[in-house]
């Protein structure tokens, strides 16, 4: 049987490629997170999704809720307290409720995720003589 041995030159170099990846991936994480995770009262979000649908998919096995990540994701201001962004970055905050949103992104194969500027809990009073309390 015959051993062959790997010139010096090629194991330094096969760990230098080994510890730069590696290196990438723990300083690079933040910066290279995908514009949808999966957030669940056990876990921090796992931003590793750039498919909404799959999101929601893998966030349902796991009883956690697919959203857009905030650091990726520029969403618009609405009138709602959720957004649906769907897989080209759009996003529609109109919605009053999670169950409406989740059923609007899984039609449109999006993600539903709370809205940026959460609008307040009651409606204004227009007779109010400053149109809110």
């Amino acid at each position: 049987m015959r051993v062959l041995a790997i010139p010096a030159a090629a194991r330094f170099g096969r760990t230098m490629l080994l510890a730069a990846s590696g290196f990438l991936a723990a300083s690079g994480a933040a910066a290279l997170a995908a514009p949808y995770c999966i957030q669940s009262q056990s876990l921090p979000p796992q931003c590793n999704y750039y498919d909404p649908a799959q999101c929601s998919v893998d966030a349902g096995r796991q009883g956690g809720v697919c959203s857009a990540n905030p650091q990726q994701t520029a969403l618009q201001q609405g009138i709602g307290q959720y957004c649906v962004v769907t897989a080209g970055g759009a996003s529609n905050c109109s919605y009053v409720d999670r169950p409406s949103c989740m059923a609007e992104a899984e039609r449109q194969h999006g993600a539903c995720t709370e809205a940026p500027a959460i609008a307040p809990a009651k409606a204004p009073d227009p007779y109010s003589a400053i149109n809110g309390d």
